[in-house]
């Protein structure tokens, strides 16, 4: 077998057994999951071939280094170096103490002897031995086994890290048990609900054969809370139709489930060469042991989840610096307009975007998008598309261009039923117009100076990018005349829901727009607080973003600029209901 050991990178001193493949990445479902944007989604794979580790780079865009050589396939040695862009990871081979547990052949022979424990069953609740004639016995046999347990459960309650949990609750059940050769324990996944291998010891080191174990046995343990012993599980007909228990030479075995919290965790078993070598008492024993440890990896499991927990608040806090850091900074100042933004994710980190260009000539490029999707990943590639836009929109004049180089440029990252809508518009502040082209967006709204009076702009609309290779937009333009506002905005507005899971809605949005000032902040507050009426205390299910900007007015009066930060304001009434609504 073999194994990596991380020596620097994100997870530092992390180890990952290898198994038949393992694929390293920046995805979340590598088995190596690297936190670092420049490696690939699947950068590298390790593949078992012949008994033999080979490592085949995936075709990735900073490549894979072995022993600081880069490589598209090549055969691992023990000791070797591994790098994958910052994470670098030494290769361990590991001779002589497989771990493998495997399943064999069905089961031909006669039964024997099989014995019962009820693992829900406490050590403690043996009345006949306690109250028997024996009882002196009885109680200096009920001493001795709680003295066992309770050593074990002293050793191992303070153990938080799982591997070495495992590891230990092994040793001692050897110690407990001299006589087994062999042991096992193996655990439930918690999605597949299949047993998996864990952690394995032999009492002779060079002892390399494969533990061969029942399906049929196992399943007797984890469905029934049952732990099993048998002088010779192969002839036990019970386990007939399943798989045997371990090859010719195993005589005896024990088996007890991991039960915490009237949940099975997994098994600890433990087999040897030897007749009739384990017995009752024993059964019983380890029943007690099993139960201890099981508590102490239910602990191990919750400070673990707590540990993820904790990583996982502290890397979202990380993100949401990332993104905002990518956020404009500035809100634009041109003497004669007035612009203003509001940005709302559904979670800490979001899908959408906006930003404000600086262009030649006096030119502002004002961009709204959304990304399908929400939270980190969805955030990560908001990132990546911000820097192709500006970079694009500096080379190219016309709207309907740079939106076809932007789908372009997503269809290239070739990333799974992703897409993205963007709306990009021009404002020539000196010929007081705009020049827009939509790619599948929400459609822009123009809020005139006198009230009631709102035009949408549902020209120039495309499909979103990423959806077709060959995409088609048209370039729209629109003149201001002094009074007029313009509102970009993301679905996350006219999508928000009310407690009886009613949407804001297009009306919504129009009412807001027609009454009132028509001043950019003016607005942009109008539909906040409208929104926020409409939302009452309902979850927030999408990233919310809102761009206004206007032509002043002479006549003007602006209130105070709304923030551009993510606030709490007291829920007050409904100002309207849809037809539709209760």
């Amino acid at each position: 077998m073999g194994r990596l050991r991380e020596t620097h990178g994100p997870n530092a001193g992390a180890i990952y057994e290898l198994k038949d493949v393992c694929v390293l990445g920046r995805a979340l479902d590598c088995q190596v999951h690297i936190r670092d944007l420049t490696v690939s989604r699947r950068h590298a794979r390790i593949c078992q071939r012949d008994k033999r580790f080979v490592i085949e780079d995936l075709g990735s865009g900073n490549g894979t280094f072995v022993n600081s050589k880069p490589v598209t396939r090549c055969e691992l040695c023990d000791g070797d170096t591994i790098r994958v862009a910052s994470a670098i990871f030494a290769f361990e081979e590991i001779v002589g103490n497989s771990s493998s547990v495997t399943m064999v052949g069905p089961l031909k022979s006669e039964p024997q002897i099989v014995k019962v424990v009820d693992a829900s069953q406490s050590i403690l609740t043996d009345t006949q031995a306690l109250t028997g004639s024996s009882g002196a016995k009885a109680h200096q046999i009920l001493a001795s086994r709680l003295r066992m347990v309770y050593a074990v459960s002293a050793a191992i309650s303070n153990i938080l890290d799982l591997d070495e949990l495992l590891d230990k609750v092994l040793e001692h059940l050897f110690e407990t048990f001299p006589r087994a050769e062999r042991g096992f324990i193996m655990l439930l996944d918690d999605e597949t609900k299949e047993l998996i291998p864990k952690a394995v010891k032999r009492r002779n080191e060079g002892d390399i054969a494969d533990l061969e174990v029942s399906r049929t046995i196992l399943q007797e343990v984890i469905d029934k809370r049952h732990s099993v012993l048998s002088h010779n599980a192969m002839e036990d007909k019970r386990f007939r139709s399943g798989s045997s228990v371990a090859n010719f030479g195993i005589r005896a075995m024990m088996c007890a489930p991991l039960v915490w919290r009237g949940q099975p965790l997994g098994i600890a078993y433990l087999d040897t060469a030897g007749i009739a070598a384990f017995s009752q008492d024993d059964l019983e024993l380890l029943t007690g042991i099993a139960g201890q440890s099981a508590a102490a990896l239910g602990n191990a499991r919750l400070h673990e989840e707590l540990m993820k927990r904790q990583r996982l608040e502290q890397d979202l806090r990380l993100a949401e610096k990332i993104q905002q850091s990518f956020l404009p900074r500035r809100i634009p100042q041109i003497d004669g307009f007035t612009f203003c933004a509001r940005y709302d994710p559904a979670y800490q980190v979001g899908g959408d975007f906006y930003d404000f260009i600086n262009l030649p000539e006096g030119r502002i490029g004002v961009v709204v998008a959304d990304v399908s999707g929400k939270g980190v990943a969805a955030a990560l590639y908001m990132a990546r598309l911000t820097r192709d836009l500006r970079y694009l929109a500096l080379a190219e004049e016309d709207p309907a261009r740079v939106l076809q180089w932007m789908n372009r440029a997503v269809l290239e990252n070739n990333q799974d039923d992703l897409f993205v809508t963007l709306l990009y518009l021009v404002l020539d502040t000196q010929q007081r117009r705009i020049t827009y082209a939509n790619a599948g967006h929400m459609p822009l709204m123009v809020r005139r100076h006198s009230e009631q009076d709102v035009v949408q702009l549902d020209g120039a609309a495309g499909l979103p990018l990423g959806i077709v290779t060959e995409s088609d937009y048209t370039t729209e333009v629109f003149e201001l005349v002094p009074g007029d506002s313009v509102l970009l905005y993301t679905d996350g507005l006219v999508e928000a829901m009310s407690p009886t899971r009613v949407m804001f809605g297009m009306n919504r949005l129009h009412q807001a727009l027609a009454y009132g000032a028509s001043h950019a902040h003016d607005i942009l507050s109008r539909l906040v607080r409208a929104c926020q009426e409409h939302v009452l205390d309902a979850p927030q299910f999408d990233d919310t973003t809102l761009v206004c900007f206007g032509l002043d007015h002479p006549d003007t009066d602006a209130i105070s600029p709304v923030s551009t930060q993510r606030t709490r304001t007291r829920r007050v009434r409904i100002l309207w209901k849809d037809e539709d609504e209760p």
